[in-house]
């Protein structure tokens, strides 16, 4: 029997999240396949194009002289309807978890060369298409509460009708599709249930891990946010923290590991490179301070409790998984502290809490495409 192409719309080496998310998505697709063999095809998103092949005329036309303007818009929209793409060979296409409803998403780099000229195409032709894990990215002092741009809104029904099953990752994506007449299942982020057949280390209840970005996030998103204040803040955390535990920072990208050296250079400081690495550098931990959403999520697939510190809706995915998320205004060291030591001193009832929560998500994951497969 021939392996199953999968091809799988993804963000590749940037920062270790977006890779526990298509793990996640990845045993998800595999479990619903009954163990067949896969071959999984990749296309990063924000490199749209290279969902063509090399040889391509679409791929040539960034080689002519001005391939990057007219050229290549010229070609692509002349030449995105031949069935060449590299998802025109697959047997279905999944779109791995990532916010997808933003203000102006319709305008992403990837929405027109990607989502309109090739998936709805191969959608159109009978490959079953999938969006799992959609999340909401809206500053959280002016969250959405409904999709009102008439191209926005366009665009969102369009991926929607392309799609055999859309899953929401947090509350407010699901209202705003809703909000334009869909109902789609509220199920955890995929990075939930990336930790699935990895080894847990033994826990260490001394061992507290800290994920730190400047300003708590990626965006301040004209919210006025303080970043040397909250700087100030994790100094005091971790100040704290110490006095009775081993601290260690954990880094998802290379920028944020020489932004840990800077804040406090006697920390240890880890930067794992691969899931598998993740998971054996983390899993022995007893808590976590995070500012990377995906670090929150991933930890509480393994059973360990953290606090979630951000400056958007992303937080809503880490309330899905019943992790305390505190906009970063509202993150007073005594107040991250009380929620990280409430979380740690619950221990194994916590553990058991977080882990039947992923194996319930792990289930209604693979039940729904397995479904939306047959």
């Amino acid at each position: 029997m021939k392996p199953v192409r999968v091809g799988l719309i993804t963000t590749l080496g940037r920062n270790i999240g977006d890779d526990l998310i298509r793990e996640g998505v990845q045993r998800v697709v595999a479990a619903a396949l009954g163990g067949r063999e896969i071959e999984w095809v990749m296309v990063d998103k924000h490199w749209p194009l290279t969902v063509y092949p090399e040889w391509h005329p679409v791929r040539l036309a960034l080689r002519l002289p001005r391939g990057k303007g007219p050229a290549q818009t010229l070609a692509r929209t002349l030449l995105h309807p031949l069935p060449f793409s590299r998802f025109d060979a697959c047997d279905l296409v999944v779109q791995c978890g990532a916010p997808v409803l933003w203000p102006e998403s319709h305008r992403s780099e990837w929405a027109k060369p990607l989502m309109r000229e090739v998936v709805g195409r191969v959608a159109a032709r009978g490959i079953p298409v999938m969006n799992l894990a959609a999340g909401s990215c809206y500053p959280w002092e002016a969250r959405a509460e409904r999709i009102d741009d008439p191209a926005e809104a366009a665009y969102v029904r369009r991926t929607l009708a392309d799609c055999r099953l859309t899953t929401a990752r947090d509350t407010l994506a699901r209202d705003l599709y809703a909000s334009v007449g869909a109902d789609v299942p509220l199920l955890r982020c995929t990075a939930f249930v990336s930790p699935r057949g990895h080894a847990a280390a033994e826990r260490d209840d001394r061992l507290v891990l800290v994920n730190y970005m400047a300003g708590a996030g990626h965006y301040d998103w004209n919210q006025a946010v303080d970043g040397g204040g909250w700087e100030a803040t994790l100094r005091t955390v971790i100040g704290r923290l110490g006095e009775s535990r081993r601290v260690a920072f954990l880094c998802h990208t290379p920028a944020e590991y020489e932004l840990a050296g800077k804040l406090d250079p006697s920390l240890p400081r880890l930067l794992p490179r691969t899931p598998r690495e993740y998971f054996a550098a983390v899993s022995g931990a007893a808590g976590a301070v995070c500012n990377r959403m995906h670090a929150s999520v991933a930890l509480a697939g393994l059973g360990i409790p953290s606090v979630a510190v951000g400056t958007d809706t992303r937080l809503l995915m880490v309330d899905a998984v019943d992790v305390p998320a505190l906009y970063v205004k509202d993150a007073t060291a005594e107040r991250v502290l009380h929620e990280l030591e409430t979380g740690m001193a619950r221990g194994g009832e916590a553990r058991d809490r977080l882990l039947a929560a992923s194996d319930e998500t792990w289930s209604a994951y693979v039940a729904a495409v397995g479904a939306a497969l047959a």
